[in-house]
Parts: structure tokens; C-alpha cells; sequence
């Protein structure tokens, strides 16, 4: 038998090792829809799932990546603060990609890092270089002598398609860029400029359909995977619009207190409000599962 000195010790080592997790298994009690606390944060501004159930939580308070395990326990951590590689500024979102690798949106620092399965850095692409001359490629750099990387953009979301193709939200000023060949030097085009007025978001979707959410807008545009804008999506204004993700074909348009289900065929499909105390910023789905994340909670909920 424990006694309460030795219990309170181990406590105290535990809530050591793993910060901000020490609720995780706590019942929310918000809304309609019970929960359960998976983890806290201070400025939670993405989540990502990937084929294995691993959960990717961008946390811009502490300047990391959180990896958890499917029950929420805490795999690794990615990042912290600074400028050489990889340490991150304001990390905005997180792509796990097929899980063999992780990509972050380095937004202070004008970068996209890339990080193996196992959370060790690989190479960064600079986003926004003003020396690069009309057409010129863009590569990855490794650097791994710990020097920065750094452009003069500000990357807010990353996506990787299943050929291989990377998808970079740059929010100064206002492009969808898209590069190819990652790994070799590749082009980056610069796409939807004059449509594009305050974008937050981006999603691949199926038909290498690329999804950006503009909160200026209220709206979703489409383009293809060349860069080419195709079109609106139809949907209902979207104010507060926060993040997208596609489950199974369908695109999940995240806004602040409710989550649109959209399918290309058949259109707006759901509308599911979400009553929780605080605003909705991401959402990840896994077979059965709804994650939910908010600035402060990731929560595993049984439904919206």
C-alpha cells in the first residue's frame, strides 16, 4: 500500500512529466454532448489526426507540436521557442501527412519545418524569400547545423497531397502556394492572389481538390492542385470561420460554435452546432472518434 506522502510525491512527479495533460481523462461538463479532456493548452491553434490515430495539437503559447497517443497520452513534443531549426515562432498548424512524416506551419519565423515520424528535425522550406526571381525553384534546406531558415512570408497552414505535392496558406500576402517534388527542388506557383483576402485555413480533398477558408470572406474557394481557382464552394456565410479538414471525401468547415458538412456531389449534407464554453478552433476525425479543440481543451467527444 501506498501511503499519502508517497502518493502525493508520485503525483507531483507525474504532473512533471507531463504538463498541461494532468486533467486528461476529466469529464467535460459543457453542453449537451458529454466529453472527455484529453489535454489543456494555453493557445491551441490546430489539430490533425493521422492513419494511426495519433493526435497533433499546434500549441502557440509553448511554441510546440504536442503528439498524443489515441487515449491522449502524451507521445512527444516538437518545437519550442526560437529562431534556429527546429524550434518554432507562433507554430499555426501541423500536417502528419501518411504518418512517416510532419509537417509544421512555422508562422513567425516564415518557415514550413519537416520532421520525421519520430519527431526529429529534417528540413525546412523557406516561404516568402525575396531573392527568388520570377519562376525560380524552391527548395527545402536542411541545416541541421542549427542555423535559421527563415523568408519574409507568414505560413498559417500546410497540407501535403497524396502525390507528394505540398499546400501553403501565406498569409502576407494572401497566396495559395503549391510545390512540387518535395525533396527535389520544385516550382512554386503563386495562385488566387486577388481572391484571397484574409486566409486561415486549407484542406485536400479528394480529386486533389485544395479547400481555403478566407474569414474576410466568410467563405470556402476551391482550387485545383496546380494553384488554378475554381471555384466557391456553396455554402451559407461562415462567420468565424477557423479550419477545414475532409473525412471519407466530405469537407468539415470548422466556425467557432458549429461544424458544416459539405460533399461535392450533394452539397451542404450537415450542420452540427457545437455548445461548448469557449470557441471551436479544429476538429479531427478517426474512425468513430470526434476530437474537438478549442483554445484551451482537446476533448474526445461522442458527438458534435
Amino acid at each position: 500500500m501506498i501511503d499519502r506522502g508517497s502518493a502525493l510525491l508520485l503525483s507531483g512527479l507525474l504532473a512533471v512529466l507531463s504538463p498541461g495533460l494532468d486533467d486528461a481523462g476529466a469529464q467535460d461538463t459543457t453542453g449537451a454532448v458529454p466529453g472527455t479532456v484529453l489535454a489543456r493548452f494555453d493557445d491551441a491553434r490546430a489539430l490533425a489526426v493521422d492513419p494511426r490515430g495519433r493526435l497533433y495539437v499546434a500549441d502557440a503559447a509553448r511554441d510546440v507540436v504536442s503528439v498524443l497517443r489515441p487515449g491522449g497520452r502524451q507521445k512527444m513534443v516538437l518545437g519550442g521557442s526560437g529562431t534556429r531549426t527546429g524550434e518554432f515562432d507562433t507554430p499555426s498548424d501541423v500536417d502528419p501527412t501518411n504518418g512517416q512524416m510532419i509537417l509544421v506551419a512555422d508562422t513567425y519565423n516564415d518557415r514550413v519545418q519537416r520532421f520525421s515520424e519520430e519527431g526529429q528535425y529534417l528540413e525546412s522550406l523557406p516561404i516568402g524569400r525575396t531573392d527568388r526571381s520570377e519562376g525560380e525553384g524552391w527548395s527545402f534546406q536542411d541545416e541541421r547545423d542549427g542555423a535559421a531558415v527563415r523568408g519574409n512570408g507568414r505560413p498559417v497552414a500546410v497540407a501535403q497531397d497524396d502525390e507528394g505535392t505540398l499546400f501553403v496558406v501565406n498569409e502576407r500576402p494572401r497566396q495559395l502556394l503549391t510545390w512540387s517534388d518535395l525533396g527535389r527542388p520544385g516550382r512554386v506557383r503563386e495562385a488566387g492572389d486577388d481572391r484571397l483576402q484574409a486566409p486561415v485555413a486549407l484542406a485536400v480533398g479528394d480529386s486533389r481538390r485544395v479547400y481555403v477558408a478566407d474569414a474576410e470572406k466568410d467563405a470556402v474557394l476551391m482550387y485545383d492542385a496546380f494553384g488554378t481557382f475554381l471555384r466557391r464552394v456553396t455554402l451559407p456565410p461562415l462567420p468565424s470561420v477557423r479550419a477545414l479538414t475532409v473525412r471519407r471525401g466530405r469537407l468539415h468547415v470548422v466556425c467557432a460554435e458549429r461544424v458544416l458538412v459539405w460533399d461535392r456531389q450533394e452539397g451542404l449534407v450537415a450542420e452540427h452546432p457545437v455548445d461548448l464554453s469557449e470557441p471551436l478552433v479544429d476538429v479531427a476525425l478517426y474512425e468513430n472518434r470526434r476530437y474537438v479543440l478549442t483554445p484551451t481543451r482537446l476533448l474526445r467527444r461522442a458527438g458534435w
